[in-house]
């Protein structure tokens, strides 16, 4: 049985202003200081996680990027290249690719001995001029002026594409030479077709008044054509166009020279040396056919 504790008798005295108000701040920060810790596993703000208007949403956490693998050399791009819906939208470099990088580069460059008119110029290794030409239109396109259709456009930019542009320019009366590998993804075979088809149809289309086409080979995977610019003019241009399509690559190599004397004449001061068109097309072709087997 409990025992009741002795009364005590307590006398009041009137508190000073000043002591009150201090004991009413130390309250006031003690109420705050408990309604500041909240939960240590959710978001700032509620206890759920919910972002207020005085601390914000929670910051966002960095995810790791997925690492693209390199395709092999000769297979061209990898299938973060697929070019865009809208050709005009489409990069001029493809996704993933590091022109830096020897693997992400192009290697299929034909022999610089096979290359015409390398008896003159002695033309060095392709490779060592070759630079990165994603989303450029080729040789023959330029000097045209050709546009494209939208469907070739698209297609075409969904190839790794490189140039390579040997030997100098000393003049106009010297020939030039260009080779350009349009490479499509392993399997696209069908694609790097429908591009050389539609090539060849933009060839053809350069014929006009001042224009003059003649081909000597075309059949459905090479096409070999002689192209005279300004034809009437007294320094016309000409241009030697090979295309070729070798499994998933689309090939071109394109040699012209413009005369230096205004003689009204349209032969270039150094005579061309007229190579057979299998010659070159086969050069062209074995750096990206399987051995034995043509294509």
């Amino acid at each position: 049985m409990r025992t009741p504790a002795p009364s005590t008798t307590t006398v009041t005295t009137p508190a000073h202003p000043g002591r009150l108000l201090a004991a009413a701040a130390v309250l006031v920060l003690s109420v705050g200081s408990l309604t500041a810790c909240g939960p240590t596993d959710g978001a700032p703000g509620t206890a759920d996680g919910t972002p207020t208007a005085a601390t914000g949403p929670p910051a966002p956490q960095p995810s790791a990027a997925p690492r693209t693998p390199s395709p092999s050399r000769t297979t061209g791009p990898s299938p973060e290249a697929t070019p865009s819906a809208d050709p005009g939208t489409a990069p001029s470099t493809r996704a993933g690719r590091n022109p830096d990088d020897p693997d992400d580069r192009l290697h299929q460059w034909m022999a610089s001995g096979a290359v015409p008119m390398n008896s003159v110029y002695h033309w060095p290794v392709l490779e060592t001029s070759a630079r990165v030409a994603d989303g450029e239109k080729f040789r023959f396109e330029e000097v045209c002026r050709a546009q494209r259709p939208a469907r070739l456009d698209s297609l075409a930019r969904g190839a790794w594409m490189e140039k390579a542009r040997p030997g100098t320019n000393d003049g106009d009366q010297n020939w030039l030479a260009q080779e350009t590998i349009a490479a499509f993804r392993t399997g696209e075979d069908q694609q790097a077709s429908d591009v050389f088809a539609g090539l060849v149809e933009e060839l053809r289309a350069c014929a006009s008044a001042r224009t003059s086409v003649r081909f000597t080979t075309q059949d459905a995977r090479h096409a070999v054509a002689t192209i005279v610019l300004d034809k009437d003019a007294p320094r016309p241009t000409t241009l030697h166009e090979y295309l070729a399509v070798g499994q998933n690559n689309v090939l071109e190599l394109s040699m012209w020279a413009t005369p230096y004397h205004q003689d009204g004449g349209n032969q270039t001061d150094v005579v061309w040396s007229d190579p057979s068109d299998t010659a070159v097309l086969d050069a062209m072709t074995t750096p990206v056919c399987p051995k034995g087997k043509q294509c």
